[in-house]
């Protein structure tokens, strides 16, 4: 018998417990009935979901790919419901938007007075995060949209590209020199680097793994704060390679200076990502056309310091 909705409820009620008693009391159910449940599910998938301890019990490999795609699953049908009950002229319900550390600086404020102003019914649910963190959220169904940066191809994802950034050599002036002269790339390692957001995001905007081990060998720290990165560098500790858009305060101050990396060129595309198979309820699409709208605004107003704007559908070049 194939698998159905009540059984995932459970399974992953039992999961996100850790142990049955506990998932049977949240479900109210009996909690002989809900270990039936499970013995029939790993029966008919044949395969243990769980490892029965003393304490309770934790997913089995098979089990945790469960839990993804039963996640998955039961965000998609709530959202679907929910999208029928509010389906009317005024667009209601929850979007839940996670950006990117860059973007929560230029982006956050505008845009929850823009959706304020034009979707009174829509309540916002904002979150900050690395662009790799944020992008597994969409895919378990825990947010909605998510502004991020690099996006590695995934055939769940629908990835808009919004602009591309340049990435700098950053940090303070009598460190790294005069603001106006571009930096080689191979002089990078003559500098005491910081390295910024380590998970993944060295690989998103150096392609060659040679050039990533030169980079990698000079690296001193690994701040994963954005904030906590700005005072490393103001305090002249090291430098880093971020966009302008992560430090305008800062550039404005003269507290820090930015140098063009050249021989290669190095940039990041900013890109909105959700669910392709995600129902498209109207306030999802008309918080994600504010989104991509207020984004651009600060691109055009020049703002938001980027390379290129991208159009909607367009796919970025890749990073020389």
């Amino acid at each position: 018998m194939p698998l159905d909705l009540r059984q995932l409820r459970y399974f992953a009620a039992v999961a996100d417990a850790g142990a049955l008693t506990h998932a049977a009391q949240t479900l109210n159910v009996a909690q002989s009935a809900l270990s039936h449940h499970l013995a029939a599910m790993e029966a008919e998938l044949g395969t243990p979901l769980f490892e029965r301890r003393a304490r309770g019990v934790v997913l089995t490999a098979a089990g945790q790919r469960l839990y993804e795609h039963a996640r998955s699953i039961l965000s998609l049908m709530k959202n679907a419901e929910e999208d029928i009950r509010t389906f009317s002229e005024n667009p209601a319900g929850i979007v839940s938007v996670g950006f990117a550390h860059t973007a929560v600086d230029l982006v956050v404020l505008p845009f929850i007075v823009a959706v304020r102003e034009r979707l009174p019914s829509v309540v916002l649910h904002i979150s900050e995060g690395l662009s790799i963190t944020n992008v597994n959220r969409v895919l378990s169904g825990e947010i909605d949209i998510a502004v991020a940066y690099n996006t590695l191809e995934d055939a769940r994802l629908h990835a808009q590209p919004l602009l591309t950034e340049e990435m700098c050599l950053v940090g303070k002036p009598e460190l790294i020199g005069p603001n106006d002269q571009p930096i080689a790339f191979s002089d990078l390692s003559k500098q005491p680097l910081i390295a910024a957001y380590p998970v993944g995001s060295l690989r998103a905007i150096v392609d060659s793994a040679a050039l990533r081990s030169k980079l990698k060998s000079t690296e001193m720290l690994e701040i994963d704060s954005l904030a906590t990165l700005r005072k490393a560098m103001i305090h002249g500790i090291g430098c880093s390679i971020l966009s302008r858009a992560s430090i305008i305060e800062q550039l404005d101050a003269g507290t820090l200076s930015a140098r063009s990396i050249t021989f290669p060129d190095l940039t990041r595309t900013l890109e909105q990502v959700a669910l392709k198979e995600r129902p498209r309820n109207r306030a999802f699409e008309e918080v994600s056309k504010i989104l991509t709208d207020v984004i651009l605004e600060q691109a055009e107003s020049g703002r938001w310091v980027c390379k290129e704007k991208l159009q909607k559908g367009r796919k970025p070049a890749p990073a020389d």
